[in-house]
């Protein structure tokens, strides 16, 4: 379990779930899915709040780079840690390549059928279950 703050050089990383803590760990880096964009967290950080959308979350333990797939979700971070609220959290042996591969055929399904509004709830909805079955097989294919 990571210490609250994270030591000078290092981050605490916490990722929680609607299931519950999923990381707890002291880290050198993070690198998060953001709205708008890719981001990265070093010790020092600013204060950050940021929507996260489905993607990669790849943080550095011990020189090691260590890639999890997380939802959609908010991420909050300042010098000594990172702290991450995610629909989904997935590690790659977490992941059922073939599940993934029909929810992103069912996504793009509804995508294409779909004629509403872009950027309303439902959209934006679909768009989510897209990102997430595409961050679950590319956290596979790494």
């Amino acid at each position: 379990m990571a210490k609250p703050e994270g030591s000078a050089n290092a981050l605490a990383l916490q990722v929680a779930t609607p299931l519950g803590m999923q990381l707890d760990l002291e880290v050198e880096s993070v690198q998060m899915p953001g709205v708008a964009g890719e981001f990265g967290v070093l010790p020092g950080h600013v204060p950050l709040l940021s929507a996260l959308k489905p993607g990669l979350l790849k943080y550095k333990k011990q020189g090691a780079v260590v890639t999890c797939a997380v939802g959609a979700g908010y991420a909050e971070a300042g010098a000594h840690h990172v702290r991450l609220i995610a629909e989904f959290f997935a590690r790659p042996e977490d992941v059922n390549v073939e599940e993934a591969k029909k929810d992103l055929e069912k996504a793009e399904a509804r995508m294409k059928s779909f004629h509403g509004q872009f950027g309303d709830t439902e959209h934006g909805e679909i768009q989510k279950e897209l990102d997430w079955a595409r961050a679950r097989l590319d956290l596979v294919a790494n």
